[in-house]
Order: structure tokens, then C-alpha cells, then sequence
């Protein structure tokens, strides 16, 4: 007989009092939850697997809270701070999944002297996404949440800059910041997350270019070398000679574990989906060329970059970017044809370059899309209107339909509609 773990009755009535105090706080006046929340029956185990939106995996020892489950609604004149909500729970030291999505939150996600989301260190999950009512930049803090492998803030008012310190989420899978028009600045080059496999961030105002960091193992080093110097500058002065020990504990939390940490980056060689775009009529800030280096990052599935202003031509080393299905540069300023060798790219389904100064192939050559229409292939949409030369006249888009049809199996190709179902990526993700 295996004897299981034992929970202190200290940490199981903290726990139970911290459900308790979001009990009461989500029953507040204008804040009204669905009938999930009669599950919270006072005195029963939260732990027993009865109440929703609750679950433990050691005894009496909550790891998942996910109040969407609750069908929360706040009404317009009533307010659920994001922060009264941390405050209530604090107790949940080891929660691991945090789901707090489109449950009416409102205020600023960080405040010096409050508890924050990163007083969670275990957490390996947190969706708040859907709250438009989150305000505040992103925290340089949570990089404390070290062990995050997914990050949701998409359609919230979180802003700012994108913090360096985040490239210590080196177990981060996904990073969501869909449609979140407040964050701003450059891509930070240091963000090396190995591990890292989405990338999302559409609707804000990004200013540069891509760093090719993040795609080449030598320059991504100089990028991590440069901000583990900055860590260790901040450090040296956080850690000035404590004068008791409670200085010298916050000393150590604030200034040398974060350089402790530093990881060894080598680029994002795992990133499946980067969504970078900005939808019109608008254009985002992101320019310059598109980065050659990333012809490395050969498990792109999904790339859209449209609604900016890059320049220049494709790259023709992205021909290896072989697992491709997605590739949106619409909107742009890209000169030059299509590099023949794109033909190579037979898992494409959704090809969109419209809307830039793009030129045909030279006279009497194809273009490559002309290749991936046939049996086997996977072309559904192709979007090459309103460029500088025409890269597919009527005649040609009629026998591209025709072939897709006569296909074995039989497919349906769409031509220059962008808003169709098919030219849709959200399916690829």
C-alpha cells in the first residue's frame, strides 16, 4: 500500500477560504455567474471533482482554476478588477492553469504594490484573453513565470513594448496577442524560446523589422549575451549589501535570480505559426527587408506578415521553408517576381501576395503557383491581384480552376477573393 501525500490542514483551509473569497467576490453587485457557480457548495471538498471550473491533482491542492467555465458576465456599470481576483486566490500557491478568459475583467494587469499574476510561479497556463477592460503595459515581472508553455492576452488593453526579460520563458509553446492594437516597438531579437511553436501578435503597432535573430544561432547568441549583461547591471545594483536578511531575500528575488536564469538561446527553430498582421484598411509599422535567415526556421507552417510595409523582394531561400501551407505578404511594398523556386513549397494551400508592387516572371517563364495546382497538391487560394504587373490573367486563372477540379481528388481553387473561407489561415493554426 502506497501511502498518498499529506496536505497540511493549514494549507487546506487557506485554499478552501481563497475559493471561498472568489465565491463571494463573482456574487458582487452587477457581477452575475451561471449556474456552474451553485457547484460551490460550501462545507462539500472542492476537491471532489464537483465543482466546476476546479481541479486538483494532489488532494485538496487546487492546480486548475478556469472561471470561463462559470459563465461569469459583468455588467456595464459593474467592474471585476483582474487584480481582486489575484487577491482572492493568492492562497492557490500551486496552481498550474489559470483560465480567466472573457469574464468581464477590467483594470490594470500589474501594480508595484499589489500581488500580480506572477506571484503564480508554477503556473504553466494562463488564457485572459477577451477582456478588452485589461489595461497596462506588459509586466517586465512575469518573466517570473518561468515555466509558462502558454500565454493568452489576445483582444485585451494590455500594451507596450514587448519585454526582452521575456526570453526567460524558454518552455513558452504558444505566445496569443490577437488583436491587441496597444503593443508597440520593436520585435525584441533576444527572444530565443526554443520551445516556442506560436506566435501571434496581429493589430499592433509594431515598429522595425524582423529580427533575423530568430532564425540564426550566432546572432541570437550575441542578443542573449547583451541582455544577460543588462540583467546583470540591474542585478549588481538590487543586491548593493542588504542590510537584514529580509533585504537580502528581496534582494535575491529581485536582481540575481533573474540572471540566474539565463538561458542559452539558440533561435525559435520549433515555430510552426507566426501571425504578425495587421488587418485593413490601415498598415502596420513593421518594415525593411524579409530576413533570408529564416529560410531556418524549416517547421513554418503558417506565415502572415500582411498589412505593413516590407520591402523588396521574397527571399529565395525560403524555398526551404518546405512545410509551409499559409503564406500571406499581402499589403505590402515587395518588388521583383516570385522566386521560381517556391515551387518546391507542395504543401501550399493558401498563397496571398497581393496588393504589392510585385512584377510577372520574365516573358515566357511561370509562375511557380502554376506547379502546385494538380493532383496531389493543395493549393486552395491563390491571391496575386493589384500589383504592379499582372501576374495572372483571366485566361490562365480559368485554366488554373479547371485543373484543380479535373485534380485527383477533385479541389476547389480560389482566385483573388482574400475573404473567402478558404483563404482563411485561422483553419492551419
Amino acid at each position: 500500500m502506497v501511502d498518498k501525500p499529506l496536505v497540511p490542514c493549514s494549507a487546506v483551509s487557506r485554499e478552501a477560504a481563497a475559493l471561498a473569497q472568489l465565491k463571494s467576490l463573482l456574487k458582487g453587485a452587477g457581477i452575475s455567474a451561471g449556474l456552474e457557480l451553485f457547484t460551490w457548495i460550501t462545507g462539500t471538498n472542492y476537491c471532489g471533482g464537483l465543482w466546476v471550473g476546479v481541479t486538483c491533482e494532489a488532494p485538496n491542492t487546487v492546480t486548475v482554476l478556469n472561471l470561463s467555465a462559470l459563465s461569469v458576465k459583468v455588467q456595464a456599470q459593474a467592474i471585476l478588477p483582474l487584480l481582486d481576483v489575484v487577491a482572492a486566490i493568492s492562497n492557490l500557491t500551486q496552481l498550474q492553469t489559470l483560465v480567466l478568459a472573457g469574464i468581464g475583467l477590467s483594470g490594470p494587469v500589474h501594480e508595484p504594490s499589489r500581488p500580480g499574476l506572477d506571484s503564480f510561479t508554477k503556473l504553466r497556463h494562463l488564457d485572459i484573453s477577451g477582456n478588452p477592460g485589461l489595461s497596462s503595459d506588459l509586466p517586465n515581472s512575469w518573466f517570473a513565470m518561468r515555466g509558462l508553455t502558454t500565454l493568452d492576452i489576445s483582444a485585451t488593453g494590455i500594451g507596450g513594448t514587448l519585454p526582452e526579460d521575456y526570453a526567460a520563458f524558454q518552455e513558452l509553446r504558444e505566445f496569443r496577442a490577437v488583436d491587441c492594437p496597444g503593443i508597440t516597438g520593436r520585435l525584441p531579437p533576444a527572444w530565443g524560446l526554443l520551445k516556442l511553436g506560436v506566435l501571434e501578435i496581429t493589430n499592433a503597432a509594431l515598429t522595425g523589422g524582423l529580427p533575423p535573430e530568430w532564425a540564426d544561432a550566432a546572432a541570437q547568441q550575441k542578443a542573449a549575451a547583451a541582455l544577460a549583461a543588462s540583467l546583470e547591471a540591474r542585478a549588481a545594483s538590487a543586491v548593493a549589501v542588504p542590510a537584514s536578511a529580509a533585504s537580502e531575500a528581496e534582494a535575491e528575488q529581485n536582481g540575481t535570480d533573474s540572471v540566474a536564469a539565463q538561458p542559452v538561446v539558440l533561435g525559435m527553430q520549433r515555430l510552426r505559426v507566426l501571425d504578425l498582421s495587421v488587418a485593413g484598411p490601415g498598415r502596420g509599422g513593421l518594415s525593411g527587408a524579409l530576413p533570408a535567415a529564416f529560410a531556418q526556421l524549416e517547421q513554418l507552417q503558417v506565415l502572415v506578415l500582411s498589412g505593413h510595409n516590407f520591402s523588396g523582394s521574397l527571399p529565395p531561400a525560403w524555398t526551404r521553408l518546405s512545410q509551409l501551407r499559409v503564406l500571406d505578404v499581402s499589403r505590402n511594398s515587395l518588388t521583383g517576381s516570385l522566386p521560381k523556386w517556391y515551387a518546391s513549397m507542395l504543401q501550399l494551400a493558401v498563397l496571398k501576395v497581393h496588393d504589392n508592387q510585385l512584377v510577372p516572371a520574365a516573358s515566357g517563364s511561370s509562375e511557380f503557383f502554376e506547379y502546385l495546382v494538380g493532383d496531389g497538391l493543395k493549393l486552395q487560394c491563390l491571391c496575386v491581384a493589384n500589383n504592379s504587373g499582372v501576374l495572372l490573367d483571366a485566361a490562365k486563372a480559368v485554366e488554373l480552376k479547371r485543373r484543380a477540379q479535373a485534380s485527383s481528388p477533385p479541389a476547389q481553387l480560389v482566385i483573388d477573393e482574400p475573404t473567402d473561407r478558404l483563404c482563411d489561415a485561422q483553419a492551419w493554426k
